[in-house]
């Protein structure tokens, strides 16, 4: 557990069996995310196995409590194989936004559980002997959430890219048969740099590193998927 007492935050990752505070979380992400209720099945199973269950990944689920309130999540994962990391959600109860008093120059409950996720992703790279990691990749659809994430320092890939309905985790829960007829929803795809002196979105390589590690690692994609090809491609037509 986490706990910055100026703020009067705790976080719990609910991840390996840690299950006392699942339905918080569930809760949170419901009332936040309703319309990816699909994952909360996804959700629940990775509550119950260990974090490095799913290679090449180690998962967390980070329940945010303010005074003892639910009041935010973050779910994220760190990708050994490419050194970098997937925001997946991001969600903070309005009543929360602002903190009763400033941690690190920061008010602002999201950036302040952003800044620690990069931290934990960090711990995550040197469990495994890997450097700083380049980046945390995260999804973005609304103009408004870019605006505000782009301000807490993220920065856009210059490429097209395209949110596959469900992630390898939930196909059994889906007919395959149904996946490519459900749409892929086109989504600015965004990075936070971790290792400052290292990331660079100019470097094509870098952004292919990106790609892979969310499409195929994450999504269960193959390589020839036209959504893979379409953002792999795109790489040198922005360049």
């Amino acid at each position: 557990m986490i706990r910055i007492e100026e703020i009067g935050l705790e976080i719990h990752d609910v991840v390996d069996g840690a299950l006392a505070r699942l339905d918080d979380l569930l809760d949170v992400y419901l009332d936040l995310f309703p319309e990816y209720a699909r994952y909360i099945a996804v959700m629940r199973r990775r509550a119950n196995r260990p974090p490095n269950a799913t290679r090449p990944f180690i998962e967390h689920q980070w329940l945010a409590l303010i005074d003892g309130r639910p009041a935010g999540l973050v779910v994220f994962k760190y990708n050994y194989k490419r050194n970098c990391g997937l925001g997946l959600d991001l969600g903070v109860r309005p009543d929360f936004r602002k903190t009763k008093a400033t941690y690190q120059g920061q008010t602002r409950l999201a950036k302040i559980l952003i800044d620690l996720r990069h931290e934990q992703i960090a711990r995550d790279a040197f469990s495994f002997g890997n450097p700083l990691p380049l980046g945390v990749l995260v999804e973005v659809e609304s103009p408004k959430v870019v605006a505000r994430f782009m301000e807490y320092g993220m920065q856009l890939l210059p490429i097209e890219y395209f949110e596959p309905p469900v992630t390898e985790d939930a196909f059994e829960l889906v007919n395959l048969d149904e996946i490519e007829k459900t749409g892929f929803k086109p989504m600015h795809l965004g990075a936070y740099p971790i290792d400052r002196g290292e990331f660079n979105l100019e470097d094509p390589v870098q952004i292919s590193r990106f790609i892979k590690a969310l499409l195929i690692d994450h999504y269960g994609l193959l390589e020839t998927h036209w959504a893979v090809r379409q953002a792999l491609q795109s790489i040198s037509r922005s360049a």
